[in-house]
């Protein structure tokens, strides 16, 4: 993914952008991601399904952080965008919450829920059931798994549940990507146009 990053290193300095991710942080973190991923499908074999549901979050907050890291030029417009003292906070500070908050502003992740009280799953959006991996992956606390789940332990369905949206999450953010490339790629070339024009 990280070669679809709408602009360089060097382009966001001059920006003065300095809450992203360097290149190879960049891909280290997409990494990271699938290998969490594939670590969650080695507990759905083995049948630790909480540990499945933290590993899977745990990738989704990863492709969310890849993902908004390739567009800092639009996270300055975002009202969500977590700051201190109203700067931008680096994204590594950065929530899975607030990740999310951000993809949903920015309509990567549609959403039609505004608090959980409301949850009604004929309304629902994707971004309101990456919300619901959040809210599993937080259950790895033990006072969020004793205040959400009680005594109920997370199983096999839980697990797959996961896997659904997490995989229809990734397919918004991969069509979000190719967008924005087209995009970019686009604006581009009629720069390359206009100063041709302009010579």
């Amino acid at each position: 993914m990280a070669f679809l990053c709408s602009v360089t290193h060097g382009e966001r300095r001059k920006m003065n952008v300095d809450f992203d991710f360097t290149l190879d942080q960049q891909k280290a973190i997409q990494r990271i991601a699938l290998q969490y991923k594939r670590e969650a499908e080695k507990c759905y074999s083995a049948k630790a399904y909480l540990a499945g549901c933290v590993l899977i979050g745990a990738a989704m907050e990863g492709l969310l952080l890849s993902t908004i890291n390739c567009f800092p030029e639009l996270i300055f417009a975002v009202k969500s965008a977590p700051r201190i003292k109203g700067k931008i906070k680096h994204y590594e500070k950065w929530t899975f919450a607030e990740l999310l908050r951000v993809a949903k502003e920015l309509g990567w992740l549609s959403s039609e829920l505004s608090t959980r009280k409301e949850w009604k799953a004929a309304n629902a959006e994707i971004g309101d059931y990456v919300d619901i991996v959040r809210r599993i992956r937080n259950l790895i606390h033990p006072i969020k798994y004793i205040n959400e789940l009680g005594r109920k332990r997370i199983t096999k369905e839980y697990l797959e549940a996961c896997f659904t949206i997490v995989d229809s999450a990734s397919e918004c953010l991969y069509e979000v990507l190719k967008y924005y490339r087209t995009m970019f790629i686009n604006e581009k070339k009629r720069r390359r146009k206009l100063e041709k024009l302009a010579k």
